[in-house]
């Protein structure tokens, strides 16, 4: 869309972090800290370690001794020298941060080693002006768009300070839901987005642009397209869209 030189958006008042996830294996599965020690444990020592997130998870595959960690904040800019050079800060954060569990939590790490770092995990940069913004008001309210194709109940997860982020959580019984018109820009008749790309501001997009909804936004991007066909994505039949990707609006069971 850029690149086409559509209208687009990028953050205003500073970056969306990104994260280099570190594979490590060989834990002791049965000494993994908690969701809580392990974060407490981080703004304690961040110091000692030289830390930019005071904050973390770790996501154990059971039984094989392997856990992906998700414990740095990293820059992901779009000029490719420099998120090269933001991509080589990202492993500097995921060593320390791996030297931090295997001396604060040797029960669990001592005997770790890395297995694999990934590429920096991108969650925003720039995306789309759309027919409509999801704001972060109608993730609030739980708005019902007439033109809704998904739903979900994820939390808000901003990511917008290196120390950390803000996750603001839901009720039990709440659920959003996206538009059809934040995936369509109103300049192209055949271009529907999906996942962080849609039009959203910042907080309303950190709910939005995790697996789940993401999955549903292209199911919808790809039916939406398949009714197009040669015509314009903006004169689709909304209901029938709508049925195709029902079970993403209304299923239960």
């Amino acid at each position: 869309m850029w690149q086409a030189g559509f209208a687009c958006r990028e953050p205003d008042d500073g970056p969306i972090y990104g994260t280099q996830m570190l594979i490590v294996e060989n834990i002791d599965e049965s000494k993994v800290p908690s969701r809580e020690e392990l974060p407490a444990r981080m703004r304690e020592k961040a110091g000692d370690y030289g830390l930019l997130r005071r904050e973390g998870l770790s996501f154990v595959i059971p039984g094989r001794g392997v856990a992906a960690m998700n414990m740095t904040h990293v820059e992901t800019p779009l000029e490719p020298l420099e998120a090269s050079r933001k991509g080589i800060e990202g492993k500097d954060q995921a060593d320390r941060a791996f030297a931090f569990l295997r001396n604060e939590f040797p029960a669990c790490f001592g005997k770790a080693r890395i297995r694999a770092y990934g590429l920096p995990g991108i969650r925003q940069t720039r995306w789309i002006v759309g027919r409509q913004q999801l704001s972060v008001d109608d993730v609030r309210a739980g708005t019902k768009f007439e033109d809704a194709i998904g739903r979900t109940a994820w939390p808000i997860e901003l990511h917008d300070h290196g120390s950390g982020h803000h996750w603001h959580i839901f009720d039990k019984d709440h659920v959003h839901y996206v538009p059809f018109g934040s995936l369509t820009p109103q300049e192209a008749d055949n271009i529907v987005a999906a996942g962080r790309c849609i039009d959203a501001d910042k907080a309303a997009l950190s709910s939005v642009r995790v697996m789940g909804p993401c999955m549903a936004m292209g199911a919808a991007a790809a039916h939406a397209l398949d009714l197009a066909g040669s015509g314009s994505v903006h004169q689709i039949d909304i209901d029938a869209l709508k049925w195709r990707v029902r079970d993403n609006l209304e299923r239960t069971d």
